[in-house]
């Protein structure tokens, strides 16, 4: 195998994509069930499908490119979870084929393979739940294009602005997909300042690339007198917002285990066997660097899950690459590349299957609802933390995001939040409002309208039929 995609044929890239197809069949055929990440998915598509504004008229923390990306695909593919699958492993198929032209444009290596291509690809199924359309996996293919021109900056050492234009525009794209990924805007500097002669000037162009993209989407809610809004919810949120742990880096560790051994490996390998040119050598420190990066990022990312390890794929695949084609020996290159292969799958199965114990991904999945016998196929407004509910309901009202709901419900006394309320209700009243807490009691005092539209029995609230 080793031999086949070490040619410089681009048709090899046909292979990585039956290999990707093999490979993802399992996870297609019995998918795992609905992960948390793709249930707020769901929920953004379907609000914001229906005509809701992000921020607005639906109050959630989500970037607004993931959130807008993820109402086309509700607008495109419905609740289809399969055509999400497939749509991400197309995204998979298209950034392994950049990566490995990518380093061939860049004479990244001493010879033309799309050996890269084929360990990029393989990487990515090192948890089970990477096979889906996460925003990390759009933000991650966004950095891809970052990096091209970064390696072109530091290859050329010339005054090509646009490179450097277009390097800080799809930095703060990748950030207004995952906050996080700003740090890389951080990293790019120190990497330009490491190898370019990079001057103030480009410096600035650089920044004012990366706020670009913020500044329209800025000036979009700033005309509508909404940039208030976009700021509390967007970028302080992301800011200051909670940390969440999906899994643990024991479990991540384990997971990682065989890509790991092999970075290592090829560090090992790089010191004793490459012979390089200048700028290869270079190339060689910006994915070290990268990596120490990345590490940053998933030390400031929100949540805590494999997909906050998809900027280490690039280098692990840059590193890993190098480590099998300086071997010199055929049998032993083809015989580690079938044990990387063999490692990272047959891990990945076992983790999900749930044959390693320390691998736990039950964080990962919605919690049965307390309420899922009572309330199904209704439209809800849930003044609680249960997502989980949602499985067999709608949501109503703007309130998506509890963390950042619970303040407006619970302080009743500013106009600001009873005017709020009455929006949600005036423009998507719910059916069904589930309130363990009795914070209802205070908001219906101040918005007397609403009495009469409502009886409750325990925990829930039913809307009065006409």
């Amino acid at each position: 195998m080793l031999r086949f995609f070490r040619l410089n044929d681009p048709y090899r890239l046909l292979g990585v994509l039956l290999i990707l197809i093999i490979v993802s069949l399992p996870l297609l055929i019995q998918p795992a069930q609905l992960t948390l990440q793709e249930l707020k998915g769901l929920l953004l598509g379907e609000a914001l499908s229906s005509g809701k504004s992000l921020y607005i008229q639906l109050i959630d923390d989500a970037a607004p490119l993931a959130a807008w990306f993820s109402k086309w695909v509700f607008v495109l593919f419905g609740k289809s979870i399969t055509a999400r699958h497939l749509l991400a492993l197309l995204l998979i198929f298209f950034q392994a084929s950049y990566f490995g032209i990518l380093l061939i444009n860049n004479k990244a290596h001493n010879e033309n393979t799309y050996v890269p291509s084929l360990i990029f690809a393989i990487l990515t199924f090192f948890s089970f739940d990477l096979l889906s359309l996460s925003p990390e996996l759009l933000a991650s293919t966004i950095l891809l294009f970052a990096l091209n021109n970064l390696f072109k900056e530091i290859e050329f050492k010339v005054q090509r602005d646009e490179i450097i234009l277009n390097l800080g525009i799809y930095l703060g794209l990748a950030s207004l997909i995952i906050f996080s990924y700003s740090i890389f805007l951080v990293g790019a500097i120190a990497i330009l300042i490491l190898f370019t002669r990079i001057t103030f000037r480009k410096t600035l162009l650089l920044i004012f690339g990366f706020i670009l993209p913020h500044a329209v989407i800025f000036s979009f809610y700033f005309f509508w007198n909404n940039q208030v809004a976009f700021a509390d919810y967007f970028y302080l949120a992301n800011i200051a917002g909670s940390f969440s742990k999906l899994i643990s880096l024991r479990a991540v560790f384990i997971l990682g285990i065989v890509p790991i051994i092999y970075f290592f490996l090829a560090l090992f390998m790089l010191n004793r066997e490459a012979h390089f040119t200048k700028y290869q050598s270079q190339l060689l420190q910006v994915m070290f660097l990268w990596v120490l990066v990345a590490l940053v990022q998933v030390a400031l990312s929100r949540e805590f899950t494999p997909h906050s390890f998809y900027p280490f794929i690039p280098p692990l695949a840059y590193f890993i690459s190098h480590y099998l084609l300086l071997i010199r020996r055929k049998r032993i290159a083809e015989a580690m590349l079938w044990v990387f292969i063999v490692g990272i799958l047959s891990t990945s199965w076992a983790s999900r299957k749930g044959k390693i114990e320390s691998v736990d991904y039950s964080s990962f999945f919605p919690a049965e609802s307390e309420f899922k016998s009572q309330v199904a196929n209704k439209r809800l407004l849930v003044l609680g933390d249960d997502l989980g509910i949602f499985k067999g309901n709608k949501m109503a009202g703007y309130f998506l995001n509890w963390s950042l709901s619970k303040e407006i419900f619970e302080h009743p006394e500013y106009f600001e939040n009873i005017v709020l309320i009455d929006q949600s209700f005036q423009n998507d009243a719910p059916e069904v409002i589930i309130d363990k807490d009795d914070l209802m009691k205070p908001i219906l005092e101040r918005i007397p309208r609403l009495q009469p539209l409502y009886r409750r029995e325990g925990k829930f609230y039913y809307k009065v039929s006409n």
